[in-house]
């Protein structure tokens, strides 16, 4: 059985999240999901935005699903709840998915997630504002070799988008990129930050897995969400060496929040990255989806007048309907594979 600690957030952080466990529960049992509050309530409480004796549970979990929190612009001290939780787990390398659910293609987006201008070093004096952009070697090799590897799982390549013109950081990651990619025996291709993206908007399915520092990363992935027909479908991995948290990219939305339409396909979406990662295979949940994509009735974001309950009630279908025809097959392989051992064993000597 594993953990999985389940942080719903605020805004439709726990409408969608309610509809990714559910979801869940429709394809296994294996999981047993803990529920932990975090974000501003939370802050206003103890000074940060989620318990430290919570932190050590969620630790000790296998994984941890996310939804997403409200970070207000002006509170003093308040840092938001994922950099807090990506800090404090590890959480080193993230992993966006801009899925085309109706044509079968995928964007592909490998972000550096706690360094860069995100490290939060930086200090306010004499009027002027300082916010350091920090790359390392450690963080630079550790996040070229999760390229890499994303990159030999799809036989593809690395597009490295940087601005090493002109940015001395940019200059040292690059070098430490193209130094693991030799080593591992995969294709770099070099992009400037401001012309890719032009072609990630003009051509965004040729650039096999793109690779960036951190504020980069984020807004290309953002970008790259027009593709998908709304940010609310597209998941996320934040990934460590010891645990993975996993997120819809979309934020908090207050102004629809509570009023049942947000779209829950990137929460549910993000529970399919969830089960790979315990290798328990997300792709029944990805073929689920984009059936119900092709016919179903979508929230309004996709230009639909379904609710979330109505999305997450068909994807559950489309999930029965492909275990009804999986267990029809499976029974058909198992009554060919005991008449032929039937037949094989009329012709053998048994011994006692």
């Amino acid at each position: 059985m594993y953990r999985v600690a389940v942080i719903p957030g605020d805004g439709i952080g726990p409408e969608v999240i309610d509809g990714a466990v559910r979801v869940l529960k429709a394809v296994t049992d294996r999981i047993r999901f803990e529920y932990y509050e975090g974000g501003l309530d939370v802050f206003r409480e103890c000074g940060s935005p989620i318990r430290e004796d919570d932190l050590d549970e969620i630790r000790r979990s296998d994984a941890v699903l996310f939804g997403a929190t409200t970070t207000p612009f002006d509170l003093p001290g308040y840092r938001s709840l994922i950099l807090t939780l990506r800090k404090e787990l590890g959480l080193y390398a993230n992993l966006r998915i801009i899925p085309e659910l109706k044509g079968g293609r995928e964007i592909v987006i490998v972000r550096e997630n706690s360094e860069g201008l995100y490290s939060g070093i930086g200090s306010v004096v004499n009027e002027r504002a300082v916010d350091v952009r920090l790359i390392t070697r450690e963080g630079a090799e550790r996040i070229a070799r999760f390229a890499v590897e994303q990159a030999k799982v799809r036989g593809s390549f690395i597009t490295f988008v940087h601005k090493a013109n002109v940015l001395i950081g940019d200059k040292f990651f690059r070098r430490i990129v193209l130094e693991v990619a030799e080593e591992e025996g995969v294709e770099v291709k070099d992009a400037i930050i401001d012309s890719f993206t032009i072609k990630l908007v003009r051509k965004p399915w040729e650039h096999g897995v793109i690779l960036s520092e951190n504020l980069f990363g984020d807004i290309l992935s953002d970008l790259a969400t027009v593709h998908a027909g709304s940010i609310g479908i597209v998941p996320s991995g934040n990934y460590g060496e010891e645990i993975a948290l996993f997120e819809p990219v979309h934020g908090s939305a207050p102004d629809i929040a509570g009023r049942g339409i947000a779209n829950p396909i990137g929460a549910i979406l993000s529970g399919a990255m969830l089960l790979d990662y315990l290798g328990l295979d997300g792709s029944l949940i990805r073929t689920a989806v984009s059936n119900y994509v092709r016919d179903g009735e979508l929230t309004p974001d996709m230009g639909g007048r379904a609710r979330t309950d109505d999305v997450v009630r068909g994807i559950i279908g489309e999930i029965e309907n492909l275990l009804s025809m999986d267990e029809v097959w499976r029974d058909e392989i198992r009554v060919s594979r005991l008449e032929s051992d039937i037949s094989r064993m009329a012709g053998l000597r048994l011994h006692p």
